[in-house]
């Protein structure tokens, strides 16, 4: 079996204020200090845990987060475009409630986040971009490294997506994105090709 467990990023500054973050990779997607606090506390949390690789992706925000795991882990990390967050197309760097009020339409009424293909539509990604790009990158993994249990560092929508597919459902924003600095565990039959989600954004508490 190939083990992947999927961390988000710790709280940036852009999460605090509602911005849509995507792809940019600003100060303003930077990790607050409660962003770090969390990765730290994470890192202590995942001590026990054996892991033969650490991936991320290679945005600031992940990078930051990626350090602080390395701090309680002798790995070396490495880093792949293919585990970014999103592209939000013409919403990247736009503020989430001035974008859902002027386009309510867009925006699913319960959760408040963006209808699966919306982001295509403003030169973004769909939900079935994402899962294509991910799905290559776990089917690379789990050839060459078919017993390995994997950290990879990522993103909130690019998690969910890699979620959906692991169930082979249907693009919905049924499912919540993933919290900051969770945990979630996906594993895949090398024999079988058969996909699991474990579990899905189990977070250690930072009080």
């Amino acid at each position: 079996m190939t083990t992947f467990d999927w961390v988000r990023h710790g709280q940036t500054q852009a999460n605090v204020d509602q911005i849509m973050q995507g792809q940019l990779d600003t100060t303003a997607t930077h990790l607050t200090v409660r962003g770090l606090q969390q990765a730290e506390h994470l890192a202590q949390w995942l001590q026990g845990e054996h892991y033969d690789q650490l991936i991320s992706s290679p945005l600031h925000r992940t990078r930051q987060t990626t350090a602080a795991l390395t701090t309680m882990m002798a790995l070396t990390p490495s880093f792949d475009d293919r585990l970014m967050e999103a592209d939000y197309g013409d919403w990247t760097g736009k503020s989430l409630p001035v974008i859902s009020e002027q386009r309510p339409q867009d925006f699913d009424a319960v959760t408040g986040e963006a209808l699966p293909d919306v982001l295509a539509s403003i030169g973004g990604e769909s939900y079935l971009a994402i899962q294509h790009r991910v799905g290559q990158w776990l089917a690379e993994q789990v050839v060459d490294h078919p017993a390995d249990h994997i950290l990879v560092v990522s993103h909130g929508l690019t998690i969910k997506a890699t979620a959906l597919l692991m169930l082979a459902a249907p693009a919905t924003t049924a499912l919540p994105e993933p919290t900051n600095t969770s945990v979630t565990r996906m594993v895949i039959d090398p024999a079988t090709g058969h996909r699991y989600l474990k579990f899905y954004s189990v977070s250690p508490q930072l009080t």
